[in-house]
């Protein structure tokens, strides 16, 4: 009865793996700056897209959307970029310091999916002869919570099960964007990590340039995410927020 059981809960993991990654062709055909001191960033970013820039104030944050351009570029902080980061699905490059993008870290969320395809915004990105590395982290605690609201079957190790299930296809989604990436001009990998992501994001992000970070929730509670979290905790990174 328990094996059977077990087979029924891996089943239903099972269902839900996504083959592959479909990496999209990033079109980047505007690029809306706040200020000018993102301009060289914006100029690198235009001749490699053939895309136009646009500047506005950052105080009119509102006119920047309804222009809605493929990219935001801003070196502003707080109100400013918070603002940006609820009010649009527009992505947008946080300058934080010196950047280039050659070595661009992204940390892929468990949840929605629909950022999967936003995150090939990294394959549009990464300069011939640079590194991704596609990151996801499973946290314990998470899977605790999840465990107590599926309330699954009592002789089940729920925690164990659960966490192989996620690992498992987790490792299938990424190991699809790493064969998409096989014949790309840049080095695509990836890596699955457990424990906290206060304390493994800093560590993985030291030799990076470019962090991409999407909340897992929905884009209206960005503020609200870890995500959000993690990019305060790290603020001598630039980066992209989707």
């Amino acid at each position: 009865m328990r094996d059977r059981e077990i087979d029924e809960f891996q089943s239903v993991f099972r269902r839900s793996i996504i083959p592959t990654i479909e990496v999209e062709k990033i079109r980047i055909d505007e690029i809306a700056i706040l200020s000018e001191d993102c301009r060289s960033v914006a100029d690198q970013l235009a001749r490699r897209f053939d895309a136009r820039i646009t500047e506005a104030s950052s105080d009119d944050v509102h006119r920047v959307i309804d222009e809605n351009p493929s990219l935001i570029i801003t070196s502003s902080s707080g109100e400013t970029v918070d603002a940006l980061l609820v009010a649009t699905r527009i992505p947008t490059l946080i300058l934080r310091g010196p950047i280039d993008f050659k070595r661009i870290l992204a940390k892929i969320p468990g949840g929605r999916h629909e950022l999967i395809e936003q995150f090939s915004f990294a394959f549009a990105l990464c300069e011939p002869g640079g590194l991704i590395r596609l990151l996801h982290i499973v946290e314990r605690q998470r899977i605790q919570e999840l465990a107590e609201a599926l309330e699954v079957m009592p002789d089940v190790d729920t925690n164990t099960d659960l966490l192989e299930a996620i690992k498992t296809r987790m490792d299938h989604l990424l190991r699809g964007a790493v064969r998409t990436g096989e014949d790309s001009a840049f080095t695509v990998e990836a890596a699955i990590k457990t424990g906290d992501p206060f304390e493994i994001l800093p560590a993985e992000a030291e030799d990076f340039s470019l962090l991409i970070l999407g909340s897992q929730a929905s884009h209206d509670e960005f503020l609200e995410s870890r995500a959000y979290a993690l990019m305060q905790r790290m603020p001598d990174i630039s980066v992209l927020a989707l």
